[in-house]
Order: C-alpha cells, then structure tokens, then sequence
C-alpha cells in the first residue's frame, strides 16, 4: 500500500498519511476510553518490585545480561534500507525492500513460535541471534547488484521475525506472574537502552570508519550473546529452569 501511495502523493505525503491513525486514536483516547478505578491499591513501590524481581533470580539477571550484550549489537532495519540504496535500488523502490522484510517476518514468526515449543524458546533465541549475525556479515558481503537487497531484507526480516517473537516469550519462565509486568519493563529497559546505543554506535562506525567496521562491531556482540545464551542453557535447562506458576 505504502509502495502505491508513494507514487501518487509522494514521500512527504506518506509521513502525513501516516499520521492518520494516530490521531484517530488520541481521539479515541480523549473521548471514548474511560478510566476504571482501581478495586484496590496495592501496597508498593516501583524500586521494591524491581528488587522482587531481580533479588535471588539469577536465571532472570543473567537472561538480562546475555539480552543486553546481544542488543548492544543489534541494529534497525534502518540500516539494511541504507544499504539497499547502495546497492542501486532507486528511493521511489526502497518501501519494496522494507515490505520483504515484514513479509518475511510474518512469515516467520509462527513457525518460530511452534519450533520454540518444541525444541525450546532459548534454542530457536539463538538461531535467531545467528541469523542477524549472517545478514550483518551480508551487508558487507553484498555489493553491485541490487537484487542483493532483496535477499538482504528477506533474511534480516527473519531474524526479526524469531527474535521479536521469543525474547519476550521466554521471561514468564523464569519470573512469578503477579511480578511479570515489572519484569517486562526492567527487560525493556535493558534492551531498548542497549539498542538505542548500538544504533548510534553502528551509524557512527559506518559513517567515520566504513560498513565493514560497523558490522563487525555488531557481529562480535551478536557472537558474545549465542555463546552468552549457549552457557544459559547448560546452567539452567527447561527441566531445572524456575517455572512459575
């Protein structure tokens, strides 16, 4: 859709087009959804729970970790758009690329989803983390033809599609579920400051130095967070893992 639009209201009217559906729900927001008051209040503090959630769980924090390690290398699909227009795809073709990969991450992510109940959701985790490993060393890999981008945004559609699908899935394993909406900030939290660098780190790597230096800075994160989660494995397996209710 946004591929035909572009050619009829151009970029500028994309970004405006796009800001229809926000606007429609601050409507909402404003003037349907009511607030419901609370039956009861609950008796704590933000920092208490954050230390319920991380005091005495070390599958948690270390789970944390190896995520963070891995997001400090992790970069958006940004840059496999930037890429794609190095190799020749013209802007006007560009939301092409960017429909290969969520099409490919649709795609995937059921799938990941059935293979992560069968094998386990940390297993399929790491396929994933190997698979932005593979599509970072393509970004260096690919030159002189376009079609590249393609295959590009294809493959890192699928380290998306397993990534985003698991990484969230894993945590009520390990965490107690009046305590899981604090454990998904402090994860957030992590992750997303971790991702915030790594994007700034990458452009930066890219613009001073060249593609093939951001990209092992990314690698070399991506490779310390499969060994990272290969040692969580072996130390904390699903059988012995602190499931809870």
């Amino acid at each position: 859709m946004a591929f035909a639009l572009l050619q009829i209201i151009g970029i500028r009217g994309i970004f405006l087009f796009s800001l229809i559906p926000g606007a429609i729900a601050v409507v909402i927001l404003i003037f349907i959804v009511k607030d419901v008051a609370a039956k009861r209040r609950i008796n704590t503090t933000m920092l208490s729970n954050v230390g319920n959630v991380l005091k005495g769980n070390r599958p948690f924090v270390l789970l944390l970790v190896i995520s963070g390690i891995f997001s400090l290398g992790a970069f958006n699909y940004s840059f496999v758009l930037l890429k794609a227009s190095g190799l020749g795809i013209n802007k006007n073709v560009i939301p092409l690329v960017y429909a290969v990969i969520n099409v490919a991450y649709t795609i995937v992510s059921f799938p990941a989803g059935l293979l992560a109940d069968k094998i386990g959701k940390e297993e399929v985790l790491i396929i994933g983390y190997a698979i932005f490993a593979f599509s970072t060393l393509l970004m260096v890999e690919f030159t002189g033809n376009s079609l590249y981008a393609y295959l590009l945004a294809a493959v890192f559609g699928t380290y998306m599609g397993i990534s985003e699908t698991l990484q969230r899935a894993i945590i009520p394993r390990y965490i107690a579920s009046e305590l899981r909406g604090t454990a998904y900030g402090v994860y957030n939290l992590v992750v997303g400051s971790g991702f915030f660098a790594s994007n700034i780190v990458f452009g930066f790597l890219w613009d001073n130095y060249n593609l093939n230096f951001a990209s092992y800075y990314s690698v070399t994160f991506a490779l310390a967070g499969i060994i990272g989660m290969l040692a969580f494995i072996r130390k904390f397996p699903v059988s012995s893992a602190s499931l809870r209710p």
